[in-house]
């Protein structure tokens, strides 16, 4: 059995002993092509395929992929099933840093956090008094997976009322209750912390737009750790200037990384991340683990985690 690991080179070589025990020979794949194994001798590939790794006349013993991503949407999901390949995601691999990174900028806007970070570098010594908390706020999740989930738990700890909203409002742990994504849209005013932790498709693009807007609170805030593609950014910009919202934390955007020339940089009440929520020292780690028992998995014939198709 051979492994390819593209673009991966530093987690190869941490999966490399306990693939070398199995008698699977692992290699890796960069701009500069193959450690000199022709492409019809992989069978699992470990990163992000190339063009060529789709292609059925290439890859004639390919019969996994194991992404590094939770998000697949940009997958050819219906070639890949065609060729008869299971896929894996990495879903709950990233889902801690993020939900961490979520609850700091709630905390960041709610306390004003640029406030006070523009006065000490100016030496100024002044109280905002319109600082918020926590306890008794209501907060809908946009996508209730393992992201979801993880934001969900933490906000509880601060006694906030937390609502999710998935593809059938089926029941999620940590969430009071659960909408689908229209009964979602309909009851979002209802709410001071909106959280997209969704993926883009034909639903969700351009989820968050003027009529979207205008429904919330005028003192909302909008957290995105999802797609950029969820918020329409002229719309978004649109209302911030009008003076609604409290704040917003978008760690993606519609184009990324998000061009010199957008009104979000310099706005007062936005708060822009390069697409880094998911980054922590211990992502490496769960990456490692999850990408070894899976490929023991199918080693042995068994069950793999986190299967798309």
């Amino acid at each position: 059995m051979k492994v390819m690991f593209i673009d991966m080179s530093e987690i190869e070589k941490q999966c490399r002993p306990f693939l070398e025990n199995l008698n699977i020979q692992s290699y890796c794949w960069n701009d500069k092509g193959s450690d000199s194994i022709p492409l019809s001798e992989i069978d699992v590939i470990v990163g992000f395929p190339k063009k060529d790794h789709f292609n059925p006349s290439v890859m004639t013993n390919l019969k996994m992929i194991q992404l590094p991503s939770a998000g697949y949407d940009k997958f050819p999901v219906d070639q890949i099933r065609k060729m008869n390949v299971i896929l894996c995601n990495a879903s709950g691999v990233y889902s801690i840093p993020i939900a961490e990174w979520v609850i700091a900028k709630i905390l960041e806007i709610i306390k004003h956090s640029r406030y006070y970070y523009n006065n000490q570098s100016q030496g100024i010594w002044k109280k905002n008094y319109s600082m918020l908390e926590l306890p008794g706020k209501k907060a809908l999740i946009f996508g209730t997976g393992s992201i979801g989930q993880e934001i969900a738990r933490r906000l509880k700890a601060f006694d906030v009322i937390v609502d999710g909203e998935n593809s059938n409002g089926r029941e999620i742990q940590h969430f009071e209750q659960c909408f689908n994504i229209e009964k979602g849209k309909e009851v979002s005013g209802e709410y001071e912390i909106l959280i997209f932790s969704l993926p883009n498709n034909e639903e969700t693009a351009g989820l968050v737009n003027l009529m979207f807007l205008k429904q919330l609170k005028d003192n909302a805030i909008i957290i995105n750790v999802g797609r950029g593609t969820l918020i329409n950014e002229p719309d978004l910009i649109l209302t911030l200037n009008q003076g609604k919202l409290l704040g917003v934390a978008l760690d993606v955007t519609e184009v990324e990384p998000l061009p010199v020339t957008s009104e979000l940089w310099k706005h007062p009440k936005v708060i822009i991340s390069p697409h880094s929520s998911f980054i922590s020292e211990k992502i490496n780690d769960r990456r490692v683990e999850l990408i070894t028992s899976n490929i023991l998995a199918f080693y042995h014939n068994s069950a793999v985690k986190n299967r798309i198709i």
